[in-house]
């Protein structure tokens, strides 16, 4: 399916606040009249919507007369560009390649340094990302090809297979961006182009937990102090050489790249990449950065980690370096330049954020001497507005369970429901909304209880649960925060099997509110699959005998289609026999028993 040739653009980004001027551009590529239509055409396409089969006829066709056109010229016109963002993260190895060489070319004075070009890179970037994801390991180049010096990865027309001419085009765009970083990362276009590289190269690397670095064999002392290697899918490994490149480059330019906001988020980007890619460079690029913005040998007086936390600018790399450090890392930034200060954070509008990462990642010890510190105060940062500090404390004390009952304790004397002890059965609400006993300002999180739940001891929260009148407790399902804690008491492996039947049958004569409302219903879906066969038949009874009122509403109707109720009215055994199918099967056999 192509677009036949005869004869709305999206606007392009604008300069980023603090990016160096763009350069004068040198004059592009343009379509001719004829193939600019062709585009337009295929753009209105596009917009009118395809069936997938349709869309397998149309990209190669259109892709095939970008190619003709010349990838360049193509990425500069408004219709093409868009066209090209819509088709390229899910062309094949062969086109990217073909893409990517061509608009590598010419560094910033090429596409890569146009608003439009910038964003077709980054959609083949993103096209990359999705090949190396799914083909990790896959992805070669021949040796001969990765003995070759730097800036030399050149091969004739048809040298390669598909596979082996993307890595090669990815290699020279990694040559082109490395050999002039700070340029490109300073660039409104070329920060783009940088940060959609550095993920196409981390393809495929897993989700690391939160709190776990990574362990850098390779790391110098300085860059030591980082957790268990994490175990998973990588990059491929033909990417791993080209992230060390570009790695080494940010190292080199280390200090050129704090500002402005577009090479500061280029940094972040890059930490982000290799702490996921379990990469050495890692530990080394982290430990440079914190010796910038916390250098050695500073006066006692003077805490420059502290003044950089409470800086607008600087505070998200000190946040990104924290991320990615590891435990002997945090406990030496810990002692040497935040013990004694964390109120002052606490309290800080932008530092706040900085100590919310800290107690993310925080070995056990530095949150022992964390909570004694922050812990008599905890109302403070409450006051202020900054609920996450006491989200991310018990957090951290949900990770290191020697410090729960403490962290407990101040969380709740924070809420004014400590003292007298018949004041901790209305923990939950406030909590759940983060307001202290007796009003105030409310925010709503729903975290606080969440993390609550899965202490070893949930005693407290659930005590306040059980106290709740059952409206009450349909309300809490029905309210944003609320409905994570109940997300919280079905999922939490602490939380014992008797409290939590006994709060569910409190849900009675409730159900239908429930299914009738966006976050009750999604709660609802969570008690079904928590629940066993006789409980849901239950559910199933009262929901069934309002049918009328699930169908007038949108949310009701999900539910009962999601619960199968027009076939628990009309053949109950059939439906008996749906809920014991395995879940991998229950949807073909809920299709074949509605037939």
């Amino acid at each position: 399916m192509g677009v036949r040739r005869r004869g709305g653009s999206a606007p392009a980004p604008g300069p980023v606040p603090g990016a160096e001027p763009a350069p004068t551009p040198v004059p592009a590529p343009r379509l001719d009249p004829g193939t600019a239509a062709y585009f337009r055409r295929a753009l209105e396409t596009l917009q009118e919507g395809l069936s997938p089969e349709e869309l397998e006829l149309f990209a190669p066709n259109v892709l095939a007369e970008a190619a003709a056109a010349g990838p360049a010229a193509a990425a500069l016109d408004p219709a093409a560009s868009r066209v090209l963002q819509s088709l390229l993260p899910r062309a094949p190895a062969g086109v990217l390649g073909r893409v990517l060489g061509a608009l590598a070319e010419g560094g910033l004075g090429g596409p890569a340094g146009h608003p439009l070009g910038a964003r077709v890179l980054e959609a083949a970037l993103a096209g990359v990302a999705a090949a190396g994801a799914e083909a990790s390991g896959q992805l070669e180049v021949p040796q001969e090809q990765v003995e070759m010096p730097q800036g030399q990865l050149e091969v004739a027309e048809g040298q390669l297979e598909a596979p082996g001419q993307l890595v090669v085009a990815v290699g020279q765009l990694v040559d082109a961006v490395g050999g002039d970083l700070v340029a490109f990362a300073r660039h409104p276009a070329g920060s783009f182009v940088v940060r959609a590289l550095l993920r196409a190269l981390g393809a495929g690397a897993p989700q690391l937990p939160q709190g776990v670095g990574l362990k850098d064999k390779g790391a110098e002392p300085a860059a030591e102090g980082v957790g268990l290697k994490a175990e998973g899918a990588g990059p491929p490994p033909a990417f791993l050489p080209l992230l060390g490149q570009l790695a080494a480059a940010f190292e080199d330019k280390l200090p050129a790249l704090l500002s402005p906001a577009p090479a500061s988020l280029c940094l972040q980007v890059a930490l982000e990449v290799l702490h996921r890619s379990q990469s050495p460079a890692c530990a080394r690029l982290c430990a440079a950065l914190i010796g910038c913005l916390a250098p050695p040998g500073s006066a006692p007086c003077h805490r420059p980690l502290v003044e950089a936390l409470q800086d607008p600018e600087r505070s998200r790399l000190a946040e990104a370096a924290m991320t990615v450090a590891g435990p002997r890392v945090l406990r030496r930034l810990y002692r040497e330049h935040l013990r004694g200060r964390l109120r002052d954070l606490a309290r800080h509008r932008v530092a706040n954020h900085g100590l919310q990462r800290l107690l993310d990642h925080a070995p056990a010890n530095v949150v022992g001497e964390a909570l004694a510190e922050l812990g008599p105060a905890l109302a403070e940062p409450l006051a202020q507005g900054h609920p996450g500090v006491l989200t991310a404390l018990a957090g951290a004390c949900r990770r290191h369970s020697a410090h729960q009952q403490e962290a407990l304790r101040h969380l709740f004397q924070a809420f004014e429901c400590w003292e007298p002890p018949g004041r901790r059965r209305a923990c939950v609400g406030l909590l759940a909304g983060l307001r202290p006993f007796g009003g105030g300002a409310s925010v709503d999180e729903g975290a606080e209880p969440q993390h609550l739940l899965h202490f070893e001891d949930p005693g407290p929260v659930l005590g306040g649960l059980e106290a709740l009148p059952p409206p009450a407790l349909a309300a809490l399902a029905c309210s944003p925060p609320g409905s994570h804690v109940w997300d919280a008491l079905l999922a939490s492996p602490t939380v014992p099997a008797r409290p939590r039947r006994r709060l569910l049958r409190k849900l009675k004569g409730h159900f239908v509110s429930l299914a009738c409302h966006r976050n009750g219903s999604r709660v609802l879906d969570a008690i079904w699959a928590a629940s066993a066969a006789p409980a849901r038949a239950a559910i199933a009874t009262e929901l069934v005998a309002q049918r009328e009122a699930l169908q007038r509403d949108p949310h009701g109707r999900g539910v009962a289609r999601a619960l199968a109720l027009d076939l628990f009215a009309r053949r109950r055994c059939d439906w008996e026999r749906l809920q014991a199918a395995p879940a991998r099967r229950r949807a073909l056999l809920g299709a074949i028993l509605e037939d």
